[in-house]
């Protein structure tokens, strides 16, 4: 008898509560349960998709390590003139271990000049020091500075072995400027993944592989880029910069990779490798896709 008792009142109760519940509900002013926002990584790919883009990406908080978004991380794509960071942080470490000297006049050749080589080019029969050719690789990607560099540390094979003291050991260079930004799919010649890429440049931008002043200029010339207003530096929220590379080449391929800085101090990792989805040597890149994403990686945060 408790027992039906108790269950008796407990409709009486209940019941009606209930239905109030269902009625404010039916009228708006109670909501049914949250829908939870897509994930960083599914807003990606959603863009991608929207773009007609394959996408390769891997965010981390500096900080803390936690991953904020991974996305095609361990595929290849082509490096283009990401590259040059790789190249001028070998030539910091070169002049650090006495193997050259920074302020030593390379001469500048008719012959060096290669396509988009817009600092290079005006150097001509001049000579100019490996912080001013680091600098224009970096910030104005000088095809003929980066070829510099490449002559000054030994040759692609040197920026493969550069990457895996670095602890990146996926990267593949074989050619220099400018055809290694062919970018013929399938073809692994001057390729990485993003996840190996940005270990690498952790290693070189916030971590040990360089001495600490080197790695503080590195950034600081990554900082001036004139290349990234398309892409990372786009739409990224106020208050936000970057230090960061860009790179482009045939069959629709763009990447950027480096630090998302936020007004705070906080610190993101990126890299960002797209290729058209369609096989075409002249697809252009789609750089709202790579703006996108890193709006998209900041906000997150």
């Amino acid at each position: 008898m408790t027992y039906r008792y108790g269950t008796l009142f407990a409709m009486r109760i209940v019941t009606p509560f209930a239905l109030l519940l269902s009625a404010l509900v039916a009228v708006g002013l109670l909501s049914g349960p949250a829908q939870a926002a897509p994930s960083v990584d599914a807003q990606i790919r959603s863009a991608a998709d929207a773009k007609g883009v394959e996408v390769g990406v891997w965010a981390q908080d500096v900080a803390t390590g936690r991953v904020i978004a991974s996305v095609g991380a361990d595929q290849r794509f082509p490096v283009l003139s990401m590259s040059k960071v790789y190249l001028a942080a070998a030539v910091l470490d070169a002049a650090r271990q006495g193997r050259l000297r920074l302020d030593a006049p390379v001469p500048v050749r008719r012959g060096d000049i290669v396509a988009n080589s817009p600092v290079t080019q005006t150097r001509v029969g001049k000579t100019m020091t490996y912080p001013e050719i680091a600098t224009a690789a970096l910030q104005q990607s000088d095809n003929a500075a980066a070829n510099l560099m490449f002559s000054a540390i030994g040759g692609p094979a040197a920026v493969t072995a550069f990457a895996l003291t670095a602890g990146d050991t996926a990267t593949v260079m074989v050619r220099t400027e400018t055809a290694l930004n062919s970018a013929y799919p399938g073809d692994i010649r001057d390729t990485t993944v993003p996840q190996g890429w940005a270990a690498g440049l952790r290693s070189l931008m916030v971590g040990n592989r360089l001495d600490p002043r080197d790695r503080d200029t590195l950034v600081g010339w990554m900082g001036g880029t004139r290349t990234s207003d398309k892409r990372f530096r786009a739409d990224l929220p106020a208050g936000w910069t970057t230090a960061d590379k860009t790179g482009t080449g045939d069959y629709g391929t763009a990447n950027d990779g480096g630090l998302l800085l936020a007004p705070n101090g906080r610190r993101i990792l990126l890299v960002v490798q797209t290729r058209a989805s369609r096989f075409d040597a002249d697809a252009t890149p789609v750089d709202a896709v790579i703006a996108s994403i890193a709006a998209l990686v900041a906000r997150a945060v």
